[in-house]
């Protein structure tokens, strides 16, 4: 287990600013530039975090410059390339909460009122194809917590509640059996159970299976912690907590994949409000398979959310470096 406030943590973390500074642009930008969004996404909520402020004021202006449109819309130089192409909301609700931890305001209020847009009006869900989506088509768990905690650092408490509503109620709708949970939804809250050939992942959680997308309920678990603080309504803390203990019955790999970082971000997160040991165990079991997957250069390979593009490396290394610092201070704060 890793030390609180110690050691291996904090190490992987300094690597992870040197080897992410080492990829930007003299203008600002990140590389490889050809692959836009898809790899700088996290990158400015993630040099805000690790008091690099300044390269990150750096990253907003050429993003305003070369990536935001006249409606608020962000990908406009270069597209949404790899999952962020089917995961809308995704790449921008993290842009704006860099932005606004950064107090770039003239790009974190635009972006925000055109995500904001996409929101279910009955529901609280966010549509995951984005402004040519209809009503009826999928809204999606990942989506929503994104854009849910984006809401909470834009100080917009009318959609961050009805996005928390709506995940408090997927979890009131989990199978039963308990040992499934469906990811998305579309005709309004009916959960998709037949979808494409080869996207089960995307789709549903199996506790029994390898390799399953742990991310997903995990970043609903944190947002849903962040919310109830927010409001002082701690149902939904109870409902983080059972999405939390979810994911603590899965298969043998539900602390070191990938897949689980932000399993251990929301354990965090729960200890730090809570004192559960359980938490504080969970959340440095990931912590510990974080750090033991690092390069020796400071750079991760694997994001959350797959990628098979080459700014995955970025993109990996920026939420590594978000979720380890994150993790760290929470922890600490548990012990307090």
């Amino acid at each position: 287990m890793i030390p609180t406030g110690t050691s291996s943590g904090k190490q992987a973390a300094i690597k992870a600013i040197k080897w992410l500074i080492r990829q930007q642009n003299d203008d600002g930008s990140f590389r490889p530039l050809a692959e836009g969004m898809a790899g700088f996404h996290k990158v400015p909520y993630a040099l805000a975090l690790s008091g690099q402020s300044g390269r990150g004021i750096r990253l907003c202006t050429w993003i305003v410059d070369n990536s935001l449109d006249e409606d608020g819309d962000l990908g406009a130089a270069f597209g949404r390339q790899g999952l962020l192409s089917r995961y809308y909301a995704w790449g921008a609700a993290w842009i704006i909460m860099g932005a606004q931890k950064l107090g770039q305001f003239g790009l974190s209020t635009p972006a925000w009122d055109f995500l904001a847009s996409l929101q279910h009006p009955d529901t609280g869900g966010f549509l995951r194809e984005g402004p040519d989506a209809s009503l009826d088509d999928e809204q999606d768990m990942l989506g929503t917590a994104a854009a849910g905690l984006a809401a909470l650092y834009m100080g917009d408490e009318r959609v961050a509640t009805a996005a928390g509503d709506f995940l408090c109620r997927r979890w009131d709708s989990i199978p039963s059996t308990g040992d499934r949970m469906y990811l998305m939804v579309r005709r309004g809250e009916e959960p998709v159970r037949v979808h494409g050939e080869g996207l089960d992942e995307e789709y549903l959680v199996m506790l029994e299976e390898p390799a399953q997308w742990y991310s997903v309920p995990g970043l609903a678990a944190g947002f849903l912690v962040k919310l109830a603080e927010a409001t002082g309504e701690r149902s939904y803390l109870r409902v983080g907590q059972e999405y939390v203990d979810f994911c603590d019955s899965g298969a043998d790999d539900r602390y070191d994949s990938p897949r689980s970082s932000f399993l251990g971000w929301a354990a965090s997160l729960l200890y730090a409000v809570l004192g559960n040991v359980n938490y504080r165990r969970i959340a440095t079991s990931v912590l510990e398979a974080m750090v033991q997957r690092q390069n020796a250069d400071g750079s991760w390979l694997e994001p959350a959310l797959p990628s098979d593009l080459v700014s995955a490396q970025t993109d990996a290394t920026a939420e590594g470096l978000i979720l380890t610092l994150e993790t760290l201070d929470n922890l600490e704060v548990g012990t307090a």
